[in-house]
């Protein structure tokens, strides 16, 4: 019991002590200029934009024309679908008419696969290292919305006849 009240009051004397002296050290605390904000001005690095490489354009104007050309084979057979979704609208499910318009609109789906592989062929031009040149992205990316908008004109053509059959 001695031994705790020797060790109780050596604490509160040794807390004490720390209380009394003042040291000078410099303060952790922010400095009023430290707590001001730092408005820099952030400049973009501007690359000069040139012409797109002849190479690219010549591979972009083919997967374009390739969409284009099986966006055409898209409209041909969209007429066939349209035709057959009309002759089905209404009937029960599992009858012959609608199983008919149900293949006329996977013949429509599989249509589109020229889009898509020419979207696809852009990608992998954009993420060719050889024409990382602010030119060519501009090329690609013109591309690129070309195609998507064709993609995007074909998907909700099906997705229209889909609705329509039920």
């Amino acid at each position: 019991m001695r031994s705790v009240q020797k060790l109780l009051i050596s604490a509160s004397l040794l807390g004490l002590s720390a209380c009394g002296t003042q040291v000078s050290a410099p303060s952790l605390m922010p400095r009023a200029v430290e707590k001001q904000p730092i408005d820099m001005p952030v400049e973009e690095a501007a690359e000069p934009q040139g012409p797109a490489d002849p190479a690219l354009q010549t591979a972009l104007a083919r997967q374009i024309d390739a969409a284009q050309a099986g966006d055409k084979d898209f409209t041909e057979r969209r007429a066939a679908a349209e035709n057959a979704v009309a002759k089905a609208a209404g009937k029960a499910q599992g009858g012959e008419e609608w199983v008919q318009a149900q293949e006329a609109i996977t013949a429509l789906e599989s249509a589109r696969a020229a889009v898509r592989d020419a979207a696809a062929a852009i990608d992998a031009l954009r993420d060719n290292p050889a024409y990382a040149a602010p030119g060519n992205r501009a090329a690609i990316d013109a591309a690129a919305r070309q195609v998507s908008g064709i993609e995007d004109a074909q998907s909700a053509a099906v997705a229209a006849l889909a609705g329509k059959l039920g």
